[in-house]
């Protein structure tokens, strides 16, 4: 008997909320614990996420080294080791080891792209990811939790209301799927979660509205980002790694803007 044309989308659906149900407890299990456990978990995301960058950068032509997974890996390991004073040295140290690689002959012909690419994944994947760390040292469970819960919200219910009710498209150039309705319900949804965790935890109400709003942007930034290299690499994924979401770089875009932003949002505005 012929399967109907639905059951492709269902088994996406099904595949989407079990990697859900099993990794959402799972990283706030790890955000509350914090310490070796974050520092771990962080490490193996950057890890993952540098080989999907790695190919999605092969994918428009650029040939990556160690020094994406390397460089990467480093950050976490300072914003755990509370070293974020050494940033600027990693940064520099990244750039330089990349810019003197293209110095070798096989990479010669590349440069300067092999470098600019090699350390923008660096810092993409591993400055930004870590900020996850700096968030929960410095901002405790509660506040870390509520970010990614207006992250995961806002971009569960742009999804939804998109798919239902979206008609104008928000950027058709680079995520035809995207909403200038989605986007708009995400927003709020946003602010909503932010409002209602600050009123559970007694913090300023209106300031965590305007933080809701300002990482749901941001978020919306990474996303679009990621659709843009997705779309020059020419791949739907980034990888497979996610029954339903694709890889690390698809599942954690949004994070990727928005837990870096809300983080100096935070200690601006508080």
């Amino acid at each position: 008997m012929p399967e109907s044309s639905g059951d492709p989308d269902r088994a996406m659906w099904i595949s989407r909320v079990a990697t859900v149900a099993v990794g959402a407890p799972l990283l706030i299990i790890i955000l509350w614990r914090g310490g070796w456990a974050l520092l771990l978990v962080v490490l193996a995301l950057v890890a993952l996420g540098t080989r999907e960058f790695q190919r999605l950068a092969l994918g428009v032509g650029y040939r990556t080294s160690p020094v994406l997974t390397g460089g990467a890996l480093v950050f976490p390991v300072l914003a755990a080791w509370h070293h974020w004073d050494l940033v600027g040295p990693a940064v520099v140290a990244v750039v330089m080891t990349s810019a003197g690689l293209t110095l070798t002959a096989a990479r010669r012909a590349g440069a300067p792209g092999s470098a600019a690419v090699d350390t923008l994944g660096a810092l993409y994947l591993g400055a930004l990811f870590a900020h996850l760390i700096l968030l929960r040292e410095a901002a405790g469970f509660a506040l870390t939790v509520t970010l990614v819960a207006v992250i995961w919200v806002s971009d569960a219910i742009a999804f939804l209301v998109g798919r239902r009710w979206g008609r104008r498209r928000l950027a058709p150039a680079i995520s035809p799927a995207k909403s200038v309705e989605g986007f708009a319900a995400g927003l709020v949804s946003g602010v909503v979660v932010a409002v209602v965790a600050a009123m559970w935890q007694a913090w300023p109400a209106a300031t965590f509205g305007a933080l809701g709003a300002i990482v749901v942007l941001a978020g919306v930034l990474g996303d679009l980002w990621k659709s843009s290299i997705k779309r020059a690499a020419g791949v739907k994924d980034s990888g497979r790694i996610l029954p339903g979401h694709g890889g690390v770089i698809d599942r954690f875009d949004a994070i990727l803007f928005g837990v870096p932003v809300g983080y100096y949002a935070w200690r601006w505005l508080m």
